[in-house]
């Protein structure tokens, strides 16, 4: 591995060297003033002195650096700018014969802003941004979020959509990585609906990420970036959201910066009921029996709590040192109960008897997650050197039971089904830890190589005790069949090489990452010990091409990988629910999948357009099968099916069609298609497509209004398909108290149409249609206020209203 390293760098040298440019350029840094933050995704013009004409343009890399070449002889003015900071112009630039290159070495930018008639009027964001390899959604100021979570907050972004439990999908595919500020994190293993809405700035897509991203999740990366507070002193936010059915959240998020330390505090409190009914028609067709039908209607509510705390520091060691430490807690209580009523009928539609199910249960979390973060900068503009520790620990006790009663046609008890209860004492205990290192280094002023090594650890221990009520005895007593403990231990080590350059309008970033992983899968009670080693090479490339600073084309190519999880992995028979079994398989490979990207980007004054058309080749994809054991129950099973692919066209815009009204828009096209005949399955496809509209208006008296509307059509499976959904909402948020305060309503579902409907077929064996309709017609009503440094807030504002435009002299 040493060889290959030095081979490799001498590789990156040798590239750098050849493609160093004779032209003359002119170079810089943006920052944000006061923080000193990167501001990526800016644009930067070259004008000539002479008549301000266009030599050439650039978009401003992530880390805030730009290079401005071809550059002639000549004099120049620099023209920097991006959506809600100050334009900035650096005038008399002179590249000579003596001097080609140009360095304006650190540029800051301020926020923008504009004073008239006494009226302040900050500035925004855009909703989309575009990045070169991702597009940012700005949340922070969508209404349609208002008082939810980020799974609401998904709902609303384009590429992604989110089915009734929560899962997040994108095109498709709902293996993808979540990360929270570019890092993994517990709070996205807790799940999207444990994230408060509020405390999110902006989601960032990255359908097709380089290697220096974790390659876990066949469908991309979404990046949660939370919102943090920059102003000097004390600032704070404070809300509350209240809705029907105790359903309410309230939020305090404090900060205190002076000097080189600021110290950040955050709680969120959330309490919600959540409802649901469903209508199940089950058709057994079993081979020399007579055919049997189930009919099966159902309720559930969930009572759901949780507190989040969260503490942490940033301490500037030096000018370019930093440290940064954390620590959250987590704690939470789920309460279910549901009960459903099943008709049991013979092939002429008779009645054969029916059955009553009662289940309750309760569950309570416990999460703790440290974090240590350090960040050096060097003199050279974009080098940088991170490293962060990540270590967290998570506690699940719970306990379900259930209580089933069968009955004969004239309503006596069933003999030969006699009444049971059940009752299952669980713990859930996980815990992981991560190191992380990363390495940029600029070799010109667009070339540069980034490495990095990534570590983790993971372990999951899911401990089931059951028992049946013995009524002779009075009392539960051990159910070894339905008793069983299961540990999952995961190891990957990873290092990772990118390098990235421009030729002209032309430029491109290759890479690789090198990973190793070993599992180790343990039925405890089974006595059933599995281990897997594999060692996987993941390549990424990139190629931009700028037909001029409003148009460009991107092109991309991926490969990523999916592990199973302890869910589908466990061997162990789980015969909870006797009509729909459940059993494990732990022998599943990972699925793989390359994924190839094209997208068009065009600018215009008021108007954003992208266009892209994008396929993925899915190999050992991991699905799940269900086939009847019986007339009465089915089994569920996981396999890696064989192959697959999804290839589509996406269209995505943004325009601002008055001052008042403006609208973002997504449609999304796309065929998936499963080839399950090697498990003795079945070929599966399907075109479906996504759409979403968000249009908001900017009303007088300090008022705002969206209005959005989401529709997902039906999608396939190895043995059926989903069905499609639509809903349509409306949010509205009145200014009050001179802009320190804001009343907000939110309308979700207006129609109350959500629902989701699935259904399933095995030929001659078994059919199965259902219908989910979760309470999803809600009104919510809340109410925030920011309190801070108001005096200091006042200056800033004061000189963002001086200076319009700054214009700074060059060399």
């Amino acid at each position: 591995m040493k060889h290959l390293f030095s081979l490799f760098s001498l590789f990156i040298f040798l590239v750098s060297t050849s493609t160093a440019q004779a032209q003359g350029k002119v170079s810089g840094t943006l920052q944000e003033a006061g923080t000193n933050q990167p501001v990526g995704f800016a644009t930067a013009v070259l004008l000539s002195a002479k008549d301000s004409s266009i030599v050439t343009s650039a978009l401003v890399g992530a880390e805030g650096t730009f290079v401005l070449a071809p550059a002639p002889v000549g004099r120049y003015h620099v023209k920097v700018s991006f959506v809600g900071y100050q334009t900035r112009v650096i005038s008399n630039i002179e590249v000579t014969a003596a001097k080609p290159e140009v360095n304006l070495g650190i540029i800051q930018l301020k926020a923008a802003s504009t004073t008239l008639k006494a009226v302040e009027v900050m500035g925004q964001r855009e909703a989309v941004e575009y990045g070169l390899d991702r597009r940012v959604y700005n949340v922070g100021q969508d209404l349609s979020t208002v008082g939810g979570t980020a799974v609401d907050v998904m709902q609303n972004v384009p590429s992604v959509t989110v089915d009734q439990e929560g899962t997040v999908s994108m095109r498709g595919t709902s293996n993808i990585t979540i990360l929270i500020d570019g890092k993994p994190s517990a709070l996205s293993g807790l799940g999207l609906d444990q994230i408060p809405a509020s405390s999110i700035e902006r989601v960032e897509v990255i359908t097709n990420p380089s290697s220096k991203y974790d390659p876990s999740g066949t469908g991309g990366v979404l990046n949660i970036i939370l919102k943090k507070e920059k102003q000097q002193g004390l600032n704070g936010l404070a809300s509350a959201t209240a809705g029907p059915n105790n359903r309410y959240n309230t939020s305090l998020n404090l900060n205190y910066r002076i000097g080189k330390l600021n110290l950040f505090g955050s709680h969120d409190f959330r309490k919600d009921l959540r409802k649901g009914e469903g209508r199940v028609t089950r058709r057994f067709t079993p081979t020399n029996e007579s055919v049997r039908l189930e009919e099966l209607e159902s309720n559930n509510e969930n009572h759901n709590s949780n507190h989040n705390f969260r503490l942490g520091a940033d301490y500037q060691l030096t000018e370019t040192q930093s440290l940064t430490g954390s620590v959250l807690y987590r704690m939470g209580s789920r309460d279910s109960e549901g009960a459903s009523f099943s008709r049991f009928m013979r092939e002429n539609g008779s009645l054969d008897s029916t059955s009553t199910r009662q289940n309750t249960g309760y569950e309570d979390r416990n999460l703790w997650e440290y974090a240590l973060s350090y960040r050096k900068t060097f003199t050279k503009p974009g080098q940088e050197l991170t490293a962060d520790a990540v270590f967290n620990i998570e506690r699940e006790p719970g306990q379900d039971q259930v209580q089933e009663q069968f009955r004969n046609v004239d309503g006596s008890a069933s003999l030969y089904q006699p009444f049971r209860w059940q009752r299952n004492v669980n713990l859930e205990q996980e815990r992981e830890f991560s190191l992380q290192a990363d390495y940029v280094h600029p070799f010109s002023e667009k070339g540069k190589w980034e490495a990095g090594y990534r570590s983790t650890f993971e372990r999951s221990d899911e401990d089931a005790q059951a028992s049946d009520f013995n009524f002779n005895a009075n009392q539960f007593e051990t159910n070894i069949g339905r008793t069983n403990r299961f540990i999952y231990d995961e190891w990957v080590h990873a290092v990772y090489g990118n390098y990235g350059d421009a030729i002209q309008k032309f430029s491109y970033q290759v890479g690789a990452r090198l990973e190793q992983t070993n599992i180790v899968t343990n039925q405890v009670t089974q006595v059933q010990r599995n281990k897997q080693d594999y060692l996987n090479l993941f390549p990424s490339l990139f190629l931009t091409y700028d037909f001029s600073e409003e148009q460009k084309v991107q092109t991309s190519y991926s490969r990523r990988i999916d592990r199973p999880g302890t869910w589908s992995l466990n061997p162990f028979r789980d015969v909870t629910d006797p009509r729909n079994i459940r059993q494990g398989n732990p022998n599943l490979k990972p699925e793989f999948i390359d994924s190839y990207e094209v997208n068009y980007l065009r600018f215009w004054k008021q108007t954003t357009l992208t266009a892209g058309v994008f396929y993925r080749r899915m190999t050992d994809i991991v699905q799940s099968f269900r086939t009847p054991l019986d007339e009465n129950s089915t089994i569920t099973t996981f396999a890696n099916v064989g192959k697959g692919e999804s290839y589509g066209v996406e269209l995505t815009g943004t325009a601002n069609l008055t001052n008042w009204w403006k609208i973002n828009a997504n449609a999304s096209g796309f065929n998936y298609s499963i080839d399950a005949s090697e498990e003795g399955g079945r070929a599966n496809s399907r075109l479906s497509w996504t759409s979403r509209l968000n249009s908001n208006f900017t009303l007088p008296f300090k008022t705002e209004v969206q209005l959005s509307a989401n529709y997902r059509s039906p999608t396939v499976t190895v043995q059926g398909e989903r069905s499609g959904f639509f809903s349509t909402g409306i949010s509205a948020r009145k200014e009050v108290l001179g802009g320190k305060g804001n009343i907000i309503l939110r309308v979700q579902d207006i129609f109350n149409t959500m629902r989701f409907d699935s259904y399933t077929f095995i030929e001659d064996q078994f059919e199965e249609r259902s219908r989910y309709k979760p309470q999803s017609q809600l009104v919510f009503v809340g109410f925030s206020y920011r309190f801070g440094n108001n005096g200091q807030q006042k200056k800033d504002r004061e000189e963002r209203t001086e200076e319009p435009m700054e214009i700074q002299e060059g060399n």
